[in-house]
């Protein structure tokens, strides 16, 4: 992939402040912003059946096998390619985490 100025500056329209500062998110505040969702993540989330906040004190992306804890309640997720989202979302393909 060539990196052209046009590529850099498309990217740089999806980062947030925060992550060129070096910042963590904060935990009091939301991960990401869902309106600013590039459209293949919004599809994404869409296919697999995502909600911001789960319906179930069970089944939430913390105990989800998926789910990868970055700072307070934010994290990524394995089937969303890495995708930002909050601890207490869930999406159709939620799978227990294994407990030793």
């Amino acid at each position: 992939m060539q990196l052209t100025r046009r590529f850099l500056l498309g990217a740089m329209a999806f980062t947030p402040l925060a992550m060129v500062r070096g910042e963590e998110p904060d935990a009091s505040t939301n991960c990401y912003d869902p309106a600013t969702l590039p459209g293949r993540e919004r599809s994404m989330r869409r296919s697999l059946g995502f909600k911001e906040v789960s319906d179930s004190e069970e089944k939430r992306c913390e105990t989800c096998a998926f789910f990868i804890r970055k700072q307070g309640d934010c994290g990524t997720c394995q089937l969303l390619v890495g995708g930002q989202t909050t601890a207490q979302s869930v999406c159709n393909s939620w799978a227990p985490k294994e407990t030793a």
